[in-house]
C-alpha cells in the first residue's frame, strides 16, 4: 500500500489540503491586501483633494477681499503693466506724489499669484471660464469637462494626470459670482449665483506618491508574513496528523504480518492435532494477538486514552493522557472524570453528554478540562460505551490549544486593526448594530462619538510617518483609557476613531467621555521621533433621541465633528436637531 497515497480528514489527500489551506489563506490576505491598497489610495485622493481645496479657499478669499473694493491700485512696474483687458474708466491714475498706478481686479491679481505660487512651491493656479475675456483664460480640455461638471452641480473635481512627464494632481473647484462681481461682470449677463468659471490647481504629486508607494510595500509584507505564518502553522498540523496515521498503519501492517506468520507456524506445528483442539488454540492465538494490537495502539497512540467501568470509575490510562493531563496513573485509577473539571460547563452541558452516551452510546466533543498543575485546555473528547450499560466506557481525547490559537489570531486579524490593535470598520459596524439591536430590545439609549485628530498631517510631515503611526498607538491607548470595558473604541482609518457608549443615561455622560477624550488628546505625545502635540474634534450623536437608524445617528455625528472642527476644533459638539432651528 501506497502511504503517500493515503487520505487524511475526510477523504482529502494531503497533498490537495496543503494546497487548498494556502489557497484559501491566499484569498483571504489578497483580499485584506486589495482592501489596504485602497484604503491607502483614498487617504492619497483625500490628502489631494484637502490640499487643493485648501490652495482654492485661499485663492477664493483673496478675490473676494479684492472684489469688495472693486479692485486694488498698485505700482506699475515691468513685472505689472495695466491689464489690457479690464475696461474701467478710471484703469490708470497717477498718485499725488507722481507715481503711477494701475487698477487690478480679483483675475489679474489671481494670474500674479499663480506665477508667484508655481516659482515658489511648484504649483500652478489657472483661472479659466467657458466665456472668458482674457484668451489666455481659455479653459483646456479637461479644464472645459470640469467646468461644464460644475453646470450641473459638482462641488469639485480631482484627477492624477501625468503632466510633462510627472505625476501631478489637478484639482479644480467652480468661482460662482457674488455681488461683488457684478462690477466687472454684469455685463455678460451673469446673475449672482451664476457658475462665472473656475480656477485649476495643478500639484506635483512624486513626494505623496512615494508616501502611498511605501505604504503599500509595507502593506505587502505585513500580509505576506500573516499569510506565511497562518499557512505554515496548518501545514505542520497536517504535517503531524500524516505522520500520526502513517506510523498507525505501518504499526497494523507489521502486527498482520506477524500474526500472519504466527498463524501459519502453529498450523504447520498442530497439524497432527485434533480439528477441534486446532480451532480452540488457533482462536486463543488470535485473541491474544488482537490484545497486542489493541495494547499497542493504547500505550503508543498520540491521544490520551482512559477506560473506566460502568459507574465511571477510571480503571486504566495510556502515556498520552499523563504527559496532557500531567496526572500519573496510580494518581486517577479509581477516581471519577471529573477531577479534571475545569468549571467552565454547567450541569446542562454533562446532563447532556451523558445522555447520548446512554441513549445511542456515543459521545464526541469540544471540552475544556483542567490539568494537574491547574492549567484549563480545549480537548476534543470522544467518548465510547463498550457492549451494554454494564461493561464501561472508552475515551480518547487531544489538546486542542493551538488550533483555538490560531483560529483566535485569524479572528483577530479579520477584525481588529493592525496598526492599533483597536477594533476596525468590520468589527465597529457589528458593534454598532449590535448595540443598536440591545437599545431597541431593552428601551435603552446609547451614544455614538466620531473623534478625529487635529493637525495631524503636521506631525506626519514635521516627524515622519513612523512618529504618525507611534502617535496613532498612543491615541487609541488613550481613547480606551476615557471608557468603559463594555464600550467600543473602533479605528475606522487614518486618524479617524469612533466610540460606542452602551447604555447613555442621559446626554451629559456623552459629553462627559467626550470632554475626557478632548482632555486626553491634547496632551503632549513624547515621541521617540520627537515631541508632538495634537488635539481632536468630537462629534456626539444619541440614540433614540438623534436618529433611530444607524446609518443616520452615524452621519449626525459626522456632521457634528465637522461643526467642531469648524468652530476652532480642540473641542466637541452634540448633534442639533433641525427641529429647533439649528443644523449640524
Amino acid at each position: 500500500m501506497n502511504v503517500g497515497s493515503i487520505p487524511f480528514g475526510r477523504g482529502i489527500p494531503y497533498r490537495l489540503q496543503l494546497a487548498l489551506s494556502y489557497g484559501l489563506f491566499g484569498l483571504l490576505f489578497g483580499g485584506l491586501l486589495a482592501l489596504d491598497w485602497q484604503r491607502i489610495d483614498a487617504r492619497m485622493d483625500f490628502i489631494a483633494r484637502g490640499r487643493g481645496a485648501a490652495l482654492f479657499s485661499l485663492i477664493e478669499l483673496a478675490r473676494d477681499w479684492n472684489a469688495s473694493h472693486q479692485g486694488v491700485y498698485v505700482p506699475i512696474t515691468d513685472a505689472t503693466q495695466p491689464n489690457p483687458y479690464l475696461e474701467h474708466p478710471d484703469r490708470d491714475l497717477t498718485a499725488t506724489n507722481g507715481m503711477k498706478l494701475t487698477l487690478v481686479n480679483p483675475a489679474f491679481m489671481t494670474r500674479q499669484i499663480s506665477e508667484l505660487a508655481q516659482r515658489s512651491e511648484g504649483i500652478k493656479l489657472h483661472i479659466t471660464s467657458l466665456k472668458p475675456i482674457r484668451p489666455a483664460n481659455r479653459a483646456e480640455p479637461w479644464e472645459v469637462e470640469a467646468l461644464q461638471a460644475f453646470e450641473h452641480g459638482s462641488k469639485e473635481v480631482l484627477r492624477l494626470v501625468e503632466e510633462g512627464g510627472a505625476p501631478v494632481f489637478r484639482y479644480m473647484a467652480p468661482l460662482h459670482v457674488k455681488p461683488a462681481c457684478l462690477h466687472c461682470h454684469g455685463a455678460q449677463g451673469y446673475e449672482v449665483g451664476d457658475v462665472r468659471g473656475g480656477i485649476s490647481v495643478m500639484m506635483p504629486a512624486e513626494s505623496m506618491l512615494a508616501v502611498r508607494d511605501e505604504q503599500r510595500w509595507r502593506a505587502v509584507l505585513l500580509h505576506g508574513a500573516a499569510f506565511l505564518l497562518a499557512g505554515g502553522l496548518v501545514h505542520l498540523l497536517l504535517l503531524s496528523d500524516r505522520r500520526r496515521l502513517q506510523a498507525i498503519e505501518r504499526l497494523t501492517r507489521a502486527q498482520d504480518e506477524v500474526i500472519a506468520e504466527r498463524t501459519r507456524e502453529l498450523a504447520l506445528t498442530n497439524a497432527s492435532l485434533a480439528r477441534e483442539v486446532e480451532e480452540r488454540r488457533s482462536a486463543q492465538e488470535r485473541l491474544q494477538q488482537s490484545e497486542l494490537r489493541h495494547r499497542a495502539v493504547f500505550e503508543h497512540a498520540a491521544e490520551g486514552m482512559f477506560v473506566t467501568d460502568h459507574d465511571a470509575r477510571i480503571l486504566q490510562v495510556n502515556p498520552a493522557f499523563t504527559a496532557i493531563t500531567g496526572y500519573a496513573p496510580e494518581e486517577v485509577v479509581g477516581q471519577n472524570p471529573r477531577l479534571l473539571a475545569s468549571g467552565r460547563h454547567d450541569a446542562a452541558f454533562y446532563e447532556a453528554m451523558w445522555g447520548a452516551l446512554l441513549r445511542v452510546g456515543h459521545w464526541e466533543g469540544e471540552i475544556w478540562n483542567r490539568r494537574k498543575d491547574g492549567g484549563v485546555y480545549p480537548e476534543w473528547l470522544s467518548i465510547k460505551r463498550l457492549g451494554d450499560e454494564q461493561d464501561g466506557y472508552v475515551a480518547i481525547f487531544s489538546d486542542i490549544t493551538r488550533r483555538k490559537e490560531a483560529e483566535a489570531a485569524m479572528l483577530h486579524l479579520a477584525h481588529h486593526d493592525t496598526l492599533t490593535g483597536l477594533a476596525n470598520r468590520a468589527l465597529f459596524n457589528a458593534r454598532a448594530h449590535e448595540a443598536l439591536a440591545l437599545a431597541r430590545r431593552h428601551g435603552n439609549r446609547f451614544a455614538l462619538l466620531m473623534v478625529d485628530l487635529d493637525l495631524f498631517k503636521a506631525v506626519n510631515d514635521r516627524l515622519g510617518h513612523l512618529a504618525g503611526d507611534a502617535l496613532l498607538v498612543e491615541a487609541g491607548r488613550r481613547l480606551l483609557g476615557c471608557v468603559r470595558a463594555t464600550d467600543t473604541v473602533a479605528r475606522l482609518g487614518g486618524d479617524e476613531f469612533a466610540l460606542i457608549l452602551q447604555e447613555v443615561h442621559v446626554l451629559d455622560e456623552a459629553e462627559q467621555v467626550a470632554a475626557r477624550v478632548c482632555d486626553s488628546l491634547a496632551q503632549p505625545f513624547l515621541l521617540k521621533e520627537g515631541d508632538a502635540k495634537v488635539s481632536a474634534s468630537v462629534g456626539i450623536a444619541l440614540y433614540p433621541d438623534h436618529a433611530s437608524a444607524l446609518e443616520e445617528l452615524q452621519k449626525h455625528a459626522d456632521d457634528a465633528l465637522y461643526r467642531a472642527k469648524r468652530s476652532g476644533r480642540d473641542r466637541h459638539c452634540v448633534h442639533v436637531p433641525p427641529a429647533d432651528g439649528l443644523a449640524d
